[in-house]
């Protein structure tokens, strides 16, 4: 994405400054020409009673009308204003994952443009994480949604809710707040409707989640982007989810177990047909029930194979993936090879002040500083 040249030397650029804050604001956006000016005069007179250092990202995603031209414009006037512009509209996940992606916040709020929540409930979920918790939801106990929208969410939630085991009764709320780390658990989920799940993610990765009760508001301009396709979509996400969540690291768990019950299911019915055959009861191989056998048998082994080439697959990234799991390290550096001509250096973010005290480091985010690597003793040097 090319930079935005505000005037001589600024401009809007999502890779800097570097340095954390506070809270960081997420607003996603595709169409809302109406809607921003408004959502940022709410979010940044809230956030204005607390003594916080944040940021307002904006993540125009593809828009047709004059939103990019009103978030430029808020850019111009606000140094906290930055933005993304997707080339076309890519959906709500991708554009919530390229919000993490550049977010600095230590906690990371998400809300829609469309001003449909209170913007005070962002200071209620941020009070929330600092209680320590790591995501909350809005749980919406007042909504101000037709009836056909609000059924089909009732059991959407609950089905999600019951197979899950995430005990939350909003999953696909656009008010969330997570910590650094958490949310950058959630870039590999941007794309398709995975957004609604990303609570469901998290939580199945090991994050403490929560919820805060809230009411929503009526929408005040613009229109809904989603029909009824999106409930299609997202059961078919739901199993993209089912598998990613509890089998991602395991395929041959779930593949190789299907494999095994059709096998022996197959396997079964051959030997009734076999004993049939032998007591003079039927003829095996005149019995349709011999070809379903050999289908279960075939198919099994054929799921069995399955799982054994996507643990295969999935073996060449475990030597990275241990590290996504770590919480907190005390005392804890990683050996630096002698023979590279570099030495690198990782400042992680503490995350609170007990941390500070006994010397810990999360896995909030990390700085790296690139060092000349020290000289051989009796080297000439330059």
């Amino acid at each position: 994405m090319g930079a935005v040249i505000l005037h001589d030397d600024a401009m809007i650029d999502p890779r800097s400054p570097v340095d954390s804050i506070d809270v960081s604001v997420i607003l996603p956006a595709y169409n809302e020409v109406d809607s921003v000016d408004g959502v940022y005069e709410q979010v940044t007179s809230v956030l204005a009673t607390r003594d916080y250092e944040y940021e307002i990202i904006f993540v125009d995603d593809g828009s047709t009308d004059g939103t990019w031209d009103k978030i430029v414009g808020l850019a111009r006037r606000d140094s906290r204003v930055r933005a993304l512009r997707h080339r076309r509209n890519f959906g709500k996940a991708s554009a919530l994952a390229n919000g993490f992606t550049y977010a600095r916040g230590e906690i990371v709020v998400t809300s829609d443009a469309d001003m449909q929540y209170d913007p005070n409930d962002i200071l209620r979920l941020v009070d929330k994480i600092l209680e320590g918790f790591d995501v909350v939801s809005a749980y919406k106990v007042v909504r101000r949604d037709p009836l056909s929208k609000r059924l089909p969410s009732k059991f959407f939630n609950f089905f999600v809710r019951t197979t899950t085991g995430v005990d939350l009764h909003d999953m696909n709320a656009g008010l969330k707040a997570f910590r650094h780390d958490a949310a950058q658990e959630l870039i590999r989920y941007g794309y398709g409707e995975l957004h609604r799940f990303f609570v469901v993610l998290v939580a199945r990765r090991g994050f403490t989640v929560a919820e805060v009760p809230v009411e929503s508001l009526y929408r005040t301009s613009g229109r809904s982007k989603y029909g009824v396709e999106r409930y299609m979509r997202g059961a078919l996400d739901y199993l993209t989810v089912f598998f990613l969540s509890g089998y991602a690291e395991r395929p041959l768990h779930l593949l190789g177990a299907i494999g095994v019950w059709l096998s022996l299911a197959g396997t079964a019915l051959f030997v009734w047909l076999f004993a049939m055959s032998v007591t003079g009861s039927g003829i095996m191989h005149d019995s349709p029930f011999f070809g379903v056998s050999e289908l279960l048998v075939i198919t099994g082994v054929q799921m069995i194979i399955s799982g054994l080439i996507a643990e295969m697959i999935n073996n060449l990234e475990r030597p990275t993936m241990g590290r996504a799991k770590i919480a907190q390290t005390v005392r804890i550096e990683r050996r630096h090879s002698p023979l590279g001509s570099d030495r690198v250096e990782v400042e992680r973010r503490e995350r609170d002040s007990d941390a500070r005290s006994l010397g810990v480091e999360t896995g909030a985010g990390a700085a790296i500083r690139v060092h000349p690597h020290p000289q051989a003793p009796g080297s000439d040097g330059a």
